[in-house]
């Protein structure tokens, strides 16, 4: 804080964009009530400047105050919902879905998720309270991804028709199944490449509409190391 120029320094508490609330790299859990009880504290301020830790900083007693509340309701809005979907028996995918953000907060440019993602606050603040067992009983002791793929291969009718199923699905632009399938083909075949160009191919496409940068990286880098095996 820099009171006598009215300006606060505000870290990474707050940027021009979705906070990256829990981290794909892996992380601890960086605690969401803790970061809405900062950003509160900063709105008490009642700062003319914000200087944020990565992109501009914002000006204006006026905007600093509203773009930081919204900011904060914004966090505070997926954690409430997503506490309350917990209490209701939700499972992480469950609520990805129930916790849905209102059209006034995704409107706003400074929350849009460039850098974090909503959909992982959920499922971070699922897996901090409630820990890694979602429920189903079925994931005490999943089937080894090999198992379920020589069953998934069995009952496509063989590895040529799921390979087939999976080209239909790249051809038809549904490239999360595509992925999906290419994923049995490769847990039953791990050295097969064509099930892997499939793969790299839906992945590079989910990536060019994913707006994370993080999410697009990931996806992107993926499919790279898919191709770079196949051409060794």
């Amino acid at each position: 804080l820099y009171p006598d120029k009215g300006v606060l320094f505000g870290g990474d508490n707050y940027y021009k964009s979705w906070p990256n609330l829990s981290p794909i790299r892996g992380a601890p859990y960086r605690d969401i009530k803790a970061w809405i009880h900062s950003l509160d504290m900063m709105l008490a301020e009642e700062a003319e400047v914000l200087v944020a830790g990565h992109t501009r900083p914002l000006i204006g007693k006026a905007l600093v105050k509203e773009s930081m509340t919204h900011y904060r309701d914004a966090i505070k809005f997926v954690f409430d919902k997503t506490i309350e979907g917990i209490n209701k028996g939700l499972t992480p995918d469950q609520l990805v879905s129930y916790v849905q953000l209102p059209k006034k907060y995704l409107e706003l440019d400074n929350i849009r998720p460039y850098y974090g993602n909503p959909e992982w606050a959920v499922r971070a603040i699922f897996t901090y309270y409630l820990g890694w067992f979602d429920g189903n009983p079925l994931n005490l002791f999943p089937l080894a991804p090999k198992d379920e793929a020589m069953r998934m291969v069995e009952l496509a009718g063989g590895v040529d028709t799921l390979q087939k199923k999976a080209e239909e699905a790249l051809a038809n632009q549904d490239y999360k199944w595509a992925a999906k399938l290419a994923d049995y083909l490769l847990a039953f075949a791990p050295q097969a490449k064509r099930p892997k160009l499939i793969k790299a191919e839906a992945l590079e496409a989910i990536g060019e509409t994913v707006l994370s940068g993080i999410g697009r990286n990931y996806y992107f880098t993926v499919a790279q190391e898919l191709r770079n095996a196949v051409n060794k």
